[in-house]
């Protein structure tokens, strides 16, 4: 490794280092998004009853399957929900080295730099949310796949099968990477036969000789390829795979095909029930938000990649063509996601800042490096001094400190209220401290019978608790879905919940916690006598909702924690009690 190499390598490193850092400090610090708490319910339910099939509305197994260990083995909490994303996100920066034949060393940094440093990406690295899992893996798997075609290497085509393979099991939205992927490969292929028309070359001559080449290099890589189609199949099936019907088929062969054909056939066509066919909403409206996002999150980042991939292309040499790839591939998914997603939120700008990263960084390097620009004028003020270098400081330093701050205001400071990373369903509150009341009312109560939170009224009302599958609908209320997020923290307490509609079944509960609407304060406070109350809102901007909690939990859970002989309400199997 030359000095050179050796330098970028530290650098990449340190990066990593310090996005590692920033997504693991206060990661459980934000109050759980309604998408976070549906998932994290789910996971807790599959740990009790180790019974898991696929769902597409609530995306692919990878989170089921990964976190279910991890609660089994640190708890369930917000930090472990968050742990597994935080994670792979913080190591998103290390992809940059395997891109280091492709980019200048200060590129390469660069790089690794903009995807630890975006705000977006910051905030859902710190969100137990499949996008950041998604577009990671992706990304690494086509890292992985230009490195094996620059090395010869075969150790990174079974990485890239390998990472593929994860992106397939985090979101369905896997599909659209590769899509875009393809699409991006058309465009390359034909600036190619522009410039051959320039150099006087038959665009036929060139397709001939690409063609060639691609054959030459399949037939000498066949057994390879073929491994790698094995290992993403593997990886695919292993976490599609139903659960307990997977160990049966492992002790017994020839239960086997069915629950591979369940895992792939039947997942397919589960996905293509739930998602094909679209969403009707206004493409504008969308798309609109989507830019409201991008200029609130990565501003910064998405004027580097228009700098970086016009320069790149229109200089002596270019464009290369992984910059142009990476342009291309960014600007189709901006231009899709409008079109499949079915809400507005920010996370799905996750999958146009990830590929936008690259040009960025081209961008970025020209700052750091310098730009040609006339300094005549300039070095009369400033004598003996690069004036080209100190603006290229100047500009590094401005552009670099507005993204620090915003990702610092959005993932710390302000990671509740309403903004351009903030959706909807992400509570304007921070509960911690009635939570934690309400915890110890549950323990307290574990000897008692009925319920240990009681929800009241139609909003929270539901026809019975929840079952083991997923089934959600958020059309009407009267569903166990409009709780969130509530039923995550609950679960993992090892409450029992019930609901009532009427005022009068209030009348002498025994329940610890009620849970109701501010609206029916009036109806509901009379009826619980030595409880008190506090309000917050489980959205961003509506859902006032009233927490009662009986006084005398507190006692009596210091009493019964006095107690050797008193048992406790048991929770799920590897989950503690206190999220």
């Amino acid at each position: 490794m030359s000095d050179t190499d050796r330098r970028v390598a530290v650098a990449v490193l340190a990066t990593t280092a310090v996005a590692l850092i920033a997504r693991f400090v206060a990661l459980g610090s934000r109050i759980a998004h309604w998408d976070e708490g549906r998932v994290g319910y789910w996971v807790l339910r599959y740990a009790e009853t180790g019974a898991y099939t696929y769902h597409p509305i609530v995306h692919g197994p990878f989170l089921f399957q990964v976190n279910r260990v991890v609660f089994e083995v640190f708890g369930a909490s917000d930090v472990t929900m968050r742990a597994v994303v935080a994670l792979i996100g913080g190591l998103l920066p290390l992809t940059a080295w395997l891109l280091r034949d492709r980019l200048s060393g200060t590129e390469t940094v660069a790089l690794a730099v903009a995807l630890a440093a975006n705000p977006l990406l910051l905030y859902y690295s710190r969100f137990m949310r499949n996008d950041v899992l998604v577009a990671s893996f992706a990304f690494a798997a086509l890292a992985f796949f230009i490195r094996a075609s620059d090395t010869g290497r075969r150790r990174y085509l079974y990485a890239g099968a390998l990472s593929l393979g994860l992106a397939f099991t985090t979101k369905e939205n896997a599909l659209v990477y590769v899509a875009c992927w393809i699409g991006a490969l058309g465009l390359l292929l034909d600036w190619f036969l522009v410039r051959a028309r320039v150099h006087d070359r038959s665009a036929v001559a060139v397709l001939s000789e690409h063609g060639i080449a691609i054959a030459r290099g399949l037939r000498a890589w066949a057994r390879d390829l073929v491994g790698g189609i094995v290992v993403f199949f593997v990886v695919v099936v292993f976490f599609y795979a139903p659960r307990p019907e997977l160990g049966h088929a492992l002790s017994n062969p020839a239960l086997l095909p069915g629950v591979v054909s369940r895992a792939t056939l039947g997942s397919v066509k589960k996905f293509a029930d739930t998602w094909v066919g679209g969403h009707p909403h206004s493409y504008v409206s969308f798309f609109v938000h989507d830019l409201g996002t991008l200029a609130g999150s990565a501003l910064v980042l998405c004027g580097l990649a228009v700098l970086g991939f016009l320069v790149d292309r229109y200089t002596d040499g270019g464009p290369r063509p992984l910059v142009a790839f990476a342009g291309y591939w960014g600007g189709a998914s901006l231009v899709i996601y409008p079109a499949i997603s079915d809400i507005t939120a920010p996370w799905a700008m996750v999958h146009v800042v990830v590929p936008l990263a690259i040009p960025a960084a081209v961008g970025g390097g020209l700052l750091v490096r310098g730009l040609s620009w006339p300094r005549a004028d300039v070095s009369r003020w400033v004598r003996g001094v690069d004036a080209e270098a100190v603006v290229s400081v100047v500009l590094v330093a401005v552009l670099l400190g507005w993204t620090v701050s915003t990702g610092v205001s959005a993932a710390f400071v302000h990671p509740q209220q309403p903004g351009p990373l903030v959706q909807y369903g992400q509570p304007n509150a921070q509960m911690g401290d009635t939570l934690a009341e309400v915890d110890d009312a549950v323990a307290a109560n574990a000897n008692a019978s009925g319920p240990d939170v009681l929800y009241y009224g139609g909003h929270f009302y539901a026809a019975s608790e929840p079952s083991v599958a997923p089934d959600e609908s958020f059309a009407e209320p009267g569903h166990w879905t409009w709780r969130l997020p509530l039923p995550w923290y609950f679960e993992a307490m090892g409450a029992e919940t019930a609901s009532v509609g009427q005022p009068d079944a209030l009348n002498d509960t025994t329940a610890p916690v009620v849970v109701t609407r501010a609206q029916n304060y009036d109806v509901v406070a009379p009826k619980l006598e030595g409880y008190h109350s506090t309000t917050y809102r489980l959205t961003a901007t509506d859902t006032p909702t009233v927490f009662f909690v009986r006084n005398d939990t507190a006692d009596a859970t210091a009493a019964s924690l006095a107690s050797p002989t008193a048992p406790a309400k048991p929770a799920a199997p590897g989950v503690s009690a206190r999220s």
